[in-house]
C-alpha cells in the first residue's frame, strides 16, 4: 500500500459541486479523509488561468480556437455574458468555461495523459497540458491541529516542519492527509523496496471566525490563550470587538514561547476543552469560546494563505468590523453570490443582442457611415442623420442583405433606445418570461429551446393564462463571488435596486478577467404562467388581511428575501413560491424525479408571476418524465392533488396556525423542499395563501 496515493485525498470533485448554493472558491468542503479544505480563486484554476493568457496574448480568439488550444468547451450563452459585462462589473469578460469533472486539492497531481481534456488538446494541437491543469488547488483550513498521542497544539506549517526533521521526508510526500509524526502505527508497507512505517493523521480544528464582509480567520490561538491566562475573558467577549490579533503575548515563565497543547474535555458537554502549556503548567479553558468578538484583519486565505484585504475591514457605520465564531459546517460560512440563465436563442432577443450581420450594420454606423457624415457637417446629430439614412439600402450596396424590421433594430441600438430598468435583475428574468408568455411555442431551428402550450382545462383557465411543456432548455450558472454571516440584501439606492458585492472569487484586477467558470445543463420542464389579471384582483379583494399576514418579522438569514418581497408585493410571492414547492412535491410521484433532482426558477414582479419547474441531465429519473405529465389530463390530476395536499399537514395545526416566522402555514411535512430544488433557501411559504377559506387563491378551485 502506497500512503501517497491510496490514503491521501486528492478526490475527483463533481462540476455541480465546485459551483453551487454552498461550495465554490472561498467555502469549506470535506474532503473524503474527513479534514476540512477551501478552494482558492478562480486566477489560480489552471484551465481558467490558460484561457486567460491565451484571450491576453493573442487578442480575441474566436470559442472554436480557445476549445481546441485549452482542451475546454465554451458554454454559448452571449446575453449572460454581456448581463454579466453589462451589471457585474466585468467589462472584458469573453466566455463562459463550462467546468469538466476536477481533482480536489494539489498533493499527487491526477495521471493527466489518461485524461480526457490531455487526449482533446494533443489531438486537436499537439500541445500537452500541464497536471495542474486538472486541479482545483485548495488549502487546509482551518489551519490548527492537535496530535492525539501527544496533545501538541499546532498551525499547520509547524506541524510540516516537524515532520521533515522527525521523518526525513522533505518532500512532504507522506504527510497528506497531515499526519502526526509522533504516532506512526506497526503497519508498514513497502515503497520503492523500502519498509515505511504507517503515521496516525492529526486532528484538525473544526471552529473558526467570519465577518460580515466575508473575510475568514483561524482562530489566533496562541494570542486567544495568551489573553485568557491574562483575565481577558469579559472583554474578548465584549460584542463591540476586542484586539485579540494584535494582542502583546508575554513569554513563558520557563522560558521562550508557551508550547500548547489541546486537552480534551470529555466530561463537560458545553467545553470544546482546555488549553495548557506543557513548559509552566497554565492551562486556559475553552467554555463560552463561541461569545468572543475580535476585531476583523481581513484575512482572505482563498486568494493565497497569509493574504488581507487591501482596505481596513469596516462595519456598514465606518467602524471597525467585529468576527464571530463560527462551526464550519455552519450555514453561516458561506452564501454563494451564484447568477443562473435560460438560454434564450437569439432569435428571440432582437433587440438585445445582434445577429452577426446586424452588428456588422451596427459597426459600419458608428465607425464609417455617420463619422463621414459629420465630417461634412460637424453639428449634424444621429436624429437626423437617422432621419435621412435608408439603412437598408447602404447596407445592400455593402453587400450585406437585412430587411426593414432588422434595420429599425439597429437604429434603436444607434440611437441607444432601450428599456431602462431599475432591477436589471428582474429585466433580465422577464426577458425570458416574455419568450414563454409570448409564443405558444418554439420558433424552427432554436436549439436548447424547445415549448408547446398545452390545451389548457376550462378548470384551470381563470387561474392561469397558460401551461407549456418545455422538452428542451439549456440551464448555465456561474458565481462571482459570495458572502459570510447573512445572505446579501438587495438594497434600493435612488429607486435602483443594487445588490452587495460581497467577495469576489478572482483576485486579479477586474480588466483581466477574460473568462468564468460556468456550468451548463441541459434538461426539460413545466412552466405555469399565472393570469396576472386573476392575481391583482385577488389581491385587492384581499388586501388589508393580505397585507397584514405577510407583515411578519424576520430573522438574519430572511432580510435579503423580504427586501426582495417589499419591492412586488409579498403576498404574490408566497402565493407564487409556495405554489412551485407543491407541484415539485406532487411531481416526485409521478414523473419519475424525485424532489432533489427538480428545481424552480420563479418569475416575480409586477410585470410577471410565472414558474419554471425544470430538471437537468445528470438527475436521477428519465429524460421526457416531467414533460409528458404537462399533458392536460394529467397536469390536471396533478394540480387538484397538489390543492388538495396543501389543506392538510400531519403536522397541524401547529403548521396551520404558525404566525411568528417568515415561513408561515409551511413545514418539512408539507412544503419544503431539497435546498439544492429552492431558489430561497426554503424561506417564503405559505400553503394558506393558496387554500385558506377566507383569502387562499385556489379557495374556489374545483377540479374533477
Amino acid at each position: 500500500m502506497e500512503i501517497h496515493k491510496d490514503l491521501q485525498y486528492n478526490q475527483g470533485i463533481g462540476k455541480y459541486k465546485v459551483l453551487s448554493s454552498n461550495a465554490g472558491v472561498g467555502s469549506i468542503i470535506t474532503t473524503k479523509a474527513g479534514f476540512f479544505i477551501m478552494p482558492k480563486s478562480v486566477s489560480f484554476w489552471g484551465f481558467v488561468r490558460d484561457v486567460n493568457k491565451q484571450i491576453e496574448n493573442f487578442g480575441d480568439s474566436d470559442p472554436e480556437t480557445i476549445s481546441r488550444s485549452a482542451g475546454v468547451d465554451i458554454i454559448n450563452d452571449p446575453r449572460f455574458v454581456e448581463f454579466l459585462k453589462d451589471n457585474q462589473g466585468i467589462p472584458k469578460l469573453k466566455y463562459l468555461i463550462d467546468v469538466p469533472h476536477l481533482s480536489l486539492d494539489n498533493w499527487n497531481y491526477p495521471k493527466e495523459k489518461k485524461h480526457p481534456l490531455y487526449i482533446r488538446c494533443k489531438e486537436n494541437t499537439g500541445h500537452e497540458l500541464k497536471s495542474d491543469h486538472f486541479i482545483i488547488p485548495a488549502i487546509h483550513f482551518p489551519r490548527w491541529f492537535y496530535s492525539r498521542k501527544e496533545k501538541f497544539f499546532k498551525p499547520l506549517e509547524e506541524w510540516e516542519s516537524l515532520w521533515k526533521q522527525k521523518t526525513g521526508d522533505t518532500k512532504l510526500q507522506y504527510f497528506a492527509p497531515p499526519r502526526d509524526p509522533y504516532n506512526n502505527t506497526h503497519r508498514s508497507f513497502k515503497d520503492n523496496n523500502q519498509l515505511k512505517d504507517i503515521y496516525d493523521t492529526l486532528v484538525q480544528i473544526p471552529i473558526l471566525l467570519i465577518c460580515k464582509n466575508g473575510h475568514i480567520s483561524d482562530i489566533p490561538w496562541y494570542k486567544l490563550f495568551c489573553a485568557g491566562i491574562d483575565g481577558k475573558n469579559e472583554a474578548m467577549r465584549n460584542p463591540a470587538g476586542f484586539e485579540l490579533f494584535d494582542y502583546p503575548c508575554q513569554d513563558c515563565e520557563k522560558g521562550g514561547r508557551h508550547e500548547l497543547q489541546w486537552i480534551e474535555n470529555r466530561n463537560n458537554s458545553e467545553s470544546w476543552g482546555t488549553l495548557k502549556c506543557k513548559k509552566c503548567g497554565k492551562t486556559y479553558g475553552l467554555e463560552g469560546i463561541m461569545n468572543i468578538h475580535p476585531f476583523c484583519k481581513g484575512d482572505t486565505p482563498w486568494n493565497g494563505f497569509g493574504t488581507k484585504s487591501d482596505d481596513p475591514c469596516k462595519d456598514v457605520n465606518g467602524g471597525r468590523s467585529v468576527m464571530q465564531m463560527a462551526l464550519v459546517t455552519s450555514n453561516s460560512v458561506y452564501y454563494a453570490d451564484s447568477f443562473s440563465s435560460l438560454y434564450i436563442p437569439p432569435k428571440y432577443l432582437p433587440d438585445a443582442i445582434l445577429a452577426p450581420q446586424l452588428q456588422k450594420v451596427l459597426d459600419l454606423l458608428n465607425t464609417r457611415w455617420y463619422p463621414k457624415a459629420l465630417e461634412r457637417q460637424p453639428d449634424l446629430t444621429k436624429e437626423a442623420y437617422m432621419g435621412r439614412m435608408d439603412i437598408v439600402e447602404k447596407a445592400y450596396d455593402s453587400e450585406i442583405d437585412i430587411t426593414q424590421g432588422q434595420a429599425e433594430i439597429i437604429k434603436n441600438r444607434f440611437l441607444a433606445v432601450k428599456e431602462i430598468a431599475k432591477d436589471t435583475h428582474e429585466q433580465y428574468r422577464f426577458e425570458e418570461y416574455r419568450v414563454f408568455s409570448n409564443y405558444a411555442e418554439s420558433l424552427p431551428e432554436t436549439p436548447n429551446l424547445e415549448f408547446k402550450d398545452i390545451d389548457l382545462p376550462p378548470d384551470l383557465r381563470p387561474y392561469f393564462k397558460k401551461i407549456q411543456q418545455v422538452d428542451t432548455l439549456a440551464m448555465t450558472l456561474t458565481q462571482l463571488g459570495f458572502s459570510r454571516v447573512s445572505m446579501p440584501v438587495p438594497l434600493r439606492i435612488d429607486g435602483t435596486v443594487v445588490r452587495n458585492e460581497g467577495q469576489r472569487i478572482y483576485n486579479e484586477p477586474v480588466e483581466k478577467v477574460y473568462s468564468l467558470p460556468a456550468n451548463q445543463s441541459l434538461g426539460e420542464g413545466l412552466f405555469f404562467e399565472f393570469n396576472l389579471d386573476a392575481v391583482n384582483r385577488w389581491l385587492t379583494r384581499h388586501f388589508k388581511l393580505l397585507k397584514t399576514r405577510y407583515n411578519q418579522p424576520e430573522g438574519e438569514i430572511g432580510k435579503a428575501l423580504k427586501g426582495e418581497m417589499e419591492q412586488y408585493g409579498a403576498p404574490k410571492f408566497y402565493l407564487l413560491h409556495t405554489f412551485s414547492h407543491i407541484i415539485m412535491k406532487e411531481l416526485e410521484f409521478s414523473c419519475g424525479y424525485p424532489t432533489a433532482s427538480l428545481q424552480e426558477r420563479l418569475y416575480y414582479s409586477d410585470r410577471m408571476c410565472g414558474v419554471l419547474i425544470y430538471t437537468a441531465d445528470g438527475a436521477e429519473g428519465s429524460m421526457g418524465g416531467l414533460v409528458w405529465q404537462g399533458q392536460p389530463r394529467l397536469i390536471k390530476r396533478i394540480i387538484k392533488n397538489a390543492i388538495d395536499n396543501a389543506k392538510e399537514c400531519s403536522s397541524d395545526p401547529l403548521c396551520w396556525e404558525n404566525e411568528d416566522q417568515l415561513n408561515l402555514a409551511a413545514c418539512f411535512s408539507c412544503c419544503l423542499v431539497s435546498e439544492t430544488s429552492c431558489e430561497k433557501r426554503n424561506l417564503g411559504l405559505d400553503r394558506r395563501v393558496l387554500v385558506d377559506g377566507e383569502f387562499g387563491y385556489f379557495k374556489d378551485l374545483k377540479l374533477q
